[in-house]
């Protein structure tokens, strides 16, 4: 048996025990890609050797920046999945040695938001629809962006999102999020509730909405329902966005910083938009907020040492 062929063997049985381990499809989609994608190195540049050189890491990590120019975040990530995979290896006596050091890791980088201005994000709430839009897909597309600015779920969240996860009586949407699908309560708000009630209308009719249906699919080229991918989703709210407000760039999780801003900006203590955001720490939410609103924050801390401007 080839390095290759031991490194397949291995991955087939961590991802197998994966979806045991794990109830999260991101999750198990994110350890396949990132290990079949460095398997693929291997592939490449392996033979005979009993472990994975440490120089593969480092020669991996290089190809795939230079090749796709991924960010330094993204390679992060990606290492420390693999830093678990191997990990995991060791401790099931498959491999010996961890490759993956932690020189390996490349500086984290700052991340630089880009934010939606509250006349953009009132133009979306007004329910307008692109003048070059049209039919069912523009309602279902209008209606998850709008879910989105309003909610501020993760796109993660937002693709395994279920019809009936969606409470209209008590305006509350249950997301399940990592390992274990852990839950987390978010606040459906009226507007969100009408946008969404008519694309379900317009999607199902007068029929009964399946509960176990995803809220948000797409129909395929075989006439049946798929399930959004991150990429997808990400196209869309980008093309969307774009066509209304003309502001570029704008993806997901940009929806998701705006949804933060604008309840800052309008008052909302940290702490709740902390648990509306699922952050489990106060202190991630308030480098969050520090960065996203500036302006608040300070007049916030202004107030709490009791300073006045002269």
């Amino acid at each position: 048996m080839n390095l290759y062929e031991k490194y397949e063997q291995a991955k087939d049985e961590y991802l197998a025990s994966l979806k045991i381990v794990t109830k999260s499809k991101e999750t198990y989609r994110e350890y396949n890609f990132a290990l079949g994608d460095f398997g693929e190195y291997v592939k490449a540049h392996g033979g005979d050797e009993a472990e994975v050189p440490p120089l593969f890491i480092v020669g991996w990590r290089n190809e795939v920046k230079a090749a796709r120019g991924l960010g330094n975040n993204t390679i992060r990530h990606y290492l420390t999945l693999l830093h678990s995979f191997f990990k995991w290896t060791i401790e099931h006596k498959i491999f010996t040695e961890q490759p993956v050091g932690k020189g390996d890791f490349p500086k984290k980088e700052a991340v630089e938001y880009d934010l939606l201005s509250e006349q953009e994000i009132e133009k979306i709430l007004s329910g307008k629809i692109p003048p070059d839009s049209m039919g069912a897909t523009s309602v279902r597309n209008r209606a998850l962006v709008i879910l989105v600015l309003t909610s501020g779920v993760r796109v993660s969240e937002l693709i395994n999102l279920r019809i009936g996860d969606l409470n209209f009586k008590k305006h509350v949407i249950v997301v399940r999020h990592g390992k274990g699908d852990k839950k987390r309560f978010v606040t459906l708000p009226n507007l969100a509730e009408g946008f969404v009630g008519e694309y379900l209308n317009s999607r199902y009719g007068a029929n009964d909405a399946p509960k176990t249906a995803f809220l948000f699919d797409y129909i395929g080229e075989d006439g049946k329902a798929h399930q959004f991918t991150r990429q997808n989703i990400t196209r869309l709210v980008k093309s969307y966005v774009y066509r209304l407000t003309r502001h570029a760039g704008i993806g997901t999780h940009d929806l998701r910083h705006s949804y933060a801003s604008y309840m800052l900006t309008h008052g909302v203590p940290i702490q709740e938009i902390q648990a509306l955001l699922g952050h489990e720490n106060y202190s991630t939410t308030l480098i969050y907020a520090s960065q996203l609103c500036p302006e608040r924050v300070a007049t916030n801390l202004n107030g709490i040492f009791g300073y006045a401007a002269n």
